[in-house]
């Protein structure tokens, strides 16, 4: 993700007090925009932090995989003194001494089909007598230089034999960093689903406590009247006690409302990744209105296709299948013998005089020779690779049926987030009808109580039967975004939502 001073500014902006632009009692503030705290959230959020380094973890593992083929430089000197004091068949003591010297340098690298080649350079000095018992004389005694440039083949010709199982690791590790960038992308989702849901929650705490508000305001009216006119004798003592209990009652539901609020505001901040110990108890922050649904109900056939096309859980099975056919790969080359052909030439170059001569004899190709080796080894009744072998083939066998298993839990999950959005969309259209009824209903039994037609308590009933419905509305009115949003979940569809672009939230666009 690019860094965004404006996203990190607002971020450290939101730890000081806001307010709520419909409080009655604070000076409003800048609103944040649903827009906004997603920005913050891609940006702060430590759950997705925290997975981000998933696929440059993954990506390592590719890398040291790859590096198995890239080839290694060596050395190897020896160097070795002997003196000995001998008699020989006269009686007489002799002396042996020997200096042997050797280097060796080359270069090995491991190739695709499972070869290994090494092309090296040696030198070996040989310099003093010794005593051969096989003759029974003293041989050598002058200056020996050796030069010889080797190559090696090394070809497996069962075990470890070609591309598919030297490739095979590379194509694990691969495999598993295309997981952790699915899971990445899974996170992303995730996190959009609970900051959006986070948001219109506080919206939805703050319009009940400004509903509350309002039938506090309500209350205190209501009391002033009851007085009024029970000093006119037009209503009783218990008219007054009655409006006084409700005045309570309101009192007591601000007080809730606002602790609500201030739980929904810390969930938001902790989603959005900038939660600390510099934020107040009591935080205050402007969130816009509750929005009405729009849109007709998508259809339930595009809905699930698109679903299924950009499921990454289904994506993620299919690469778990991947990794365990590498493995099957695996397990059935160990199930092999091992049966290996080596084949080795070299120019040799031989002088008495000095290290450079004999490189220079072996450069003309005064002297060479070759070798071919066959080995073979193979364990008694091969047990453990065969058991790993069944181990490996009945895990794909579970692993396709948990890739049916996600399919059919994807298919219930689409069809009952569409059913969802369906009924809450419905109960928002119900919901809004009874709020238009009770709202003609108080009005009516107001006029009725001010006329004296109707009890106090009678109109207390009813407007409490108001206040229910709506926040029977609201209720519908949050229940029919979260559906949405699930749906938009489900089918994968969260960034369109709200216009974003996967290269605004992955770490491979740094």
């Amino acid at each position: 993700m690019k860094p965004n001073l404006a996203i990190l500014g607002l971020a450290f902006a939101l730890a000081a007090p806001l307010s709520f632009s419909q409080s009655a009692d604070r000076a409003p503030s800048s609103e944040l925009s649903l827009r906004s705290a997603i920005d913050v959230a891609l940006e702060k959020n430590l759950g997705l932090r925290i997975q981000t380094l998933a696929p440059e973890i993954a990506a390592e593992a590719v890398t040291a995989q790859e590096a198995g083929f890239d080839p290694s430089v060596f050395s190897r000197a020896n160097l070795s003194q002997s003196d000995l004091d001998w008699e020989d068949s006269n009686g007489a003591t002799r002396q042996t001494t020997s200096d042997s010297r050797s280097y060796e340098v080359g270069v090995t690298k491991k190739v695709k089909t499972g070869a290994q080649i090494t092309a090296s350079a040696s030198q070996s000095r040989s310099n003093g007598s010794s005593f051969n018992s096989e003759l029974g004389q003293l041989v050598g005694g002058s200056l020996s230089e050796r030069a010889s440039l080797s190559l090696e083949l090394t070809q497996p010709l069962l075990r470890d034999f070609g591309r598919d199982v030297n490739l095979a690791p590379i194509r694990r590790a691969a495999s598993q960093a295309r997981v952790a960038d699915l899971r990445t992308r899974n996170t992303v989702l995730d996190l959009l689903q609970q900051i959006e849901t986070a948001y219109w929650r506080l919206s939805d705490a703050y319009q009940r406590r400004d509903l509350r508000q309002s039938n506090l305001e309500l209350s205190h009216k209501l009391l002033e009247e009851a007085r009024e006119r029970e000093n006119l004798g037009l209503a009783t003592q218990l008219e007054t006690l009655q409006a006084e209990a409700n005045l309570a009652q309101r009192q007591e539901q601000i007080i809730r409302a606002e602790q609500a609020i201030r739980e929904a505001t810390d969930t938001l901040f902790a989603t959005m990744g900038i939660l600390d110990e510099t934020i107040e108890l009591s935080p205050q922050l402007a969130v816009s209105q509750l929005p009405v649904s729009q849109g007709t109900l998508p259809p339930f056939q595009a809905t699930l296709d698109r679903a299924i096309e950009r499921n990454f859980d289904s994506d993620i099975q299919e690469e778990v299948l991947e990794q365990l056919e590498q493995d099957r790969i695996l397990a059935r080359n160990n199930e092999r013998p091992q049966v290996d052909l080596s084949l080795s030439s070299s120019y040799n170059g031989l002088s008495p005089e000095s290290g450079r001569d004999a490189f220079s004899e072996a450069f003309d190709r005064r002297g060479d020779d070759w070798g071919l080796r066959l080995s073979f080894n193979l364990p008694w009744g091969s047990r453990a690779a065969k058991s790993n072998l069944r181990q490996t083939l009945y895990r794909i066998d579970q692993e396709e049926l948990r890739l049916a298993t996600i399919k059919q839990d994807l298919l219930r999950s689409v069809r009952s987030a569409w059913r969802d959005l369906e009924a809450s969309r419905q109960q928002l259209s119900a919901a809004e009808l009874v709020v238009a009824l009770q709202e003609a209903t108080y009005e009516q039994e107001t006029s009725k109580y001010e006329e004296g037609l109707s009890t106090f308590r009678t109109l207390l009933e009813i407007q409490r039967d108001l206040d229910q419905a709506k926040l029977a509305l609201l209720d519908a009115q949050l229940a029919s975004i979260e559906a949405e949003i699930t749906l938009a979940r489900v089918e994968g569809s969260l960034l369109d939502r709200h216009g974003i672009e996967w290269n605004d939230t992955l770490p491979n666009s740094q």
